[in-house]
């Protein structure tokens, strides 16, 4: 029911009905009594809540029947309840795969163009040393 677009479109439109029924005050027939997290607050029974459940219309007697076990017959909520409600979903090691080879590529890019940069300048000092070398012999040989 609760994946159901058509219930959910349904629903909305009731709240909607509902909230317009009743003006600024809010719902059509709600009792101006304390809200929930007043010390004055009562949470309703579960009988009250079955007949409010009985009253609704559009739902099949399947959804009504789940209702009615999972108001009188709770069941505690399991640890994969608690992960699917609170949890973040983990990350596969698949996904960690393909993160680290991402990584390695981007590292490995940079210390190419790091090698190359590195390659150059040398390259560089080396013909400035060799040029300066020459200049040394030709005034060498003009002095002699």
């Amino acid at each position: 029911m609760a994946e159901d677009p058509i219930n959910q479109q349904a629903f909305a439109e009731d709240v909607a009905a509902a909230a317009a029924a009743g003006g600024a005050d809010g719902f059509a027939g709600a009792s101006p009594g304390p809200e929930p997290g007043h010390p004055d607050f009562k949470m309703p029974s579960p009988e009250d809540i079955w007949k409010m459940v009985q009253d609704m219309e559009g739902i099949s007697d399947a959804e009504r029947e789940e209702l009615r076990e999972s108001i009188f017959n709770p069941k505690p909520p399991s640890p994969e309840d608690f992960m699917r409600q609170y949890g973040h979903p983990g990350h596969s090691s698949r996904e960690y795969l393909v993160f680290f080879v991402m990584l390695a590529l981007i590292l490995l890019v940079f210390a190419l163009f790091g090698y190359k940069l590195y390659k150059s300048l040398t390259e560089k000092e080396l013909k400035k040393q060799e040029k300066l070398k020459s200049k040394q012999a030709k005034k060498a040989k003009k002095s002699n």
